[in-house]
């Protein structure tokens, strides 16, 4: 006799020992993803900014600081279809800077991915500004120098 019911891929097991395993393994996780974080904070930021080069994606970032639905990301970035919302979201996912999570209440929302949260405030918001970065003090200097040596050539040139 042969079964000829479809069989099932999952398995689904409910033990409280399960559950607590799998909560310490993802607190050691994110433990691990902090020290990340802390250690590499130079390197981390150099590959955020990398990844956040569009308007949309660090909009989509500055969004997601707290978890927001799919739905809620369309609608605030006058995106038309879910696609067009998929298309700049899936690269933020695949580069680890946002996560995707569903809720006790089934809701599934994005979120900052914790290599992207644990960056300090100030690298954090000065990467999803939308200003251009602001030339330091130093470089300011060497070019109004420059300008200055152009200008006294250029007059010796008239003499």
């Amino acid at each position: 006799m042969i079964d000829r019911r479809p069989k099932r891929d999952t398995l689904e097991i409910s033990s409280q020992s399960l559950q607590d395993e799998l909560a310490a393994i993802k607190d050691r996780l994110s433990a691990i993803e902090t020290i990340e974080s802390i250690a590499n904070a130079a390197v981390v930021k150099q590959y955020v900014q990398e990844h956040l080069k569009t308007k949309d994606a660090k909009k989509i970032m500055r969004e997601c600081e707290e978890p927001k639905t799919k739905s809620h990301l369309q609608i605030s970035g006058d995106y038309k279809s879910q696609q067009a919302l998929d298309y700049h979201v899936k690269p933020l996912r695949e580069a680890d800077l946002l996560r995707q999570k569903v809720q006790n209440d089934g809701v599934v929302v994005l979120e900052w991915s914790n290599l992207f949260r644990r960056l300090p405030r100030t690298t954090i918001k000065s990467i999803l500004s939308e200003a251009k970065p602001r030339e330091s003090r130093s470089a300011k200097m060497s070019a109004a120098k420059s300008r200055k040596k152009d200008r006294i050539r250029f007059q010796g040139s008239l003499c």
